[in-house]
């Protein structure tokens, strides 16, 4: 069975997003090698320098409440942009290219990017999950998508979460043995200067250090989502 023809859905237009992206190349950059856990490093990387491509669809995309939230970027990915499993190149594309390349199609590390990118731009906390598969190559971490804690005060997943993977048609988490999660925290800075030209000088001051006191899903497609970082895999 093929996982391309097993995933591949009917394709929404999506003209009157275009205007709403910064128009791209898409030239392949060298990343480097690695494993899985490099690869979700790369794409918490590729979310804080591309998650601005994505600011105004968030504005669209945003719900009232999480669930709609999560359930609407689900939607826009999977009815907007095409599956297609990665070859031996990894592919990790920004918002922008993958939406210029929905037609051509996206695997799921492309997903999650996409996903991640909107989420960070509504300011909604949330994780990027790998996870091993008992019915493909159960030694290795496999798929990856994101996954959106109920708790957006703490971040606790143990206090439940949604998931938003643009792979499925059902956006249902696959049965898996073993996941791990990368929360995508982008970069803060603080902010402040006098104003006008006034100069100022900087007082010495002492300091002092002191001591501190003491789940069934489809498994046959949960399997075949295995391809997804690996050789001819998604």
């Amino acid at each position: 069975m093929d996982i391309d023809n097993l995933l591949r859905r009917n394709l929404l237009g999506g003209q009157e997003y275009e205007p709403l992206f910064p128009a791209v190349s898409c030239d392949k950059t060298s990343l480097g090698n690695g494993n899985t856990f490099d690869t979700v490093r790369m794409i918490k990387q590729m979310v804080v320098k591309y998650n601005h491509q994505t600011k105004e669809v968030a504005k669209l995309l945003q719900q009232s409440s999480l669930k709609e939230t999560c359930d609407k970027i689900y939607g826009f990915l999977y009815n907007h942009i095409q599956y297609k499993a990665d070859g031996m190149e990894q592919m990790l594309r920004s918002p922008a290219c993958a939406f210029k390349q929905r037609v051509e199609g996206v695997d799921c590390k492309t997903y999650s990017i996409f996903a991640s990118c909107l989420l960070a731009n509504m300011g909604i906390r949330h994780f990027i999950r790998q996870i091993k598969q008992p019915s493909f190559r159960p030694d290795l971490f496999t798929h990856v998508y994101v996954i959106v804690p109920l708790n957006q005060e703490t971040g606790n997943i143990k206090d439940g979460y949604l998931i938003i993977d643009g792979t499925t048609s059902n956006n249902r988490e696959p049965i898996y043995t073993m996941a791990h999660d990368t929360e995508v925290n982008l970069p803060h800075y603080g902010l402040n200067a006098p104003k006008g030209n006034r100069k100022t000088v900087a007082k010495k001051t002492a300091t002092v250090a002191k001591e501190k006191s003491n789940k069934p899903i489809y498994l046959g497609i949960a399997g075949f989502l295995g391809l997804l970082f690996l050789g001819k895999s998604n």
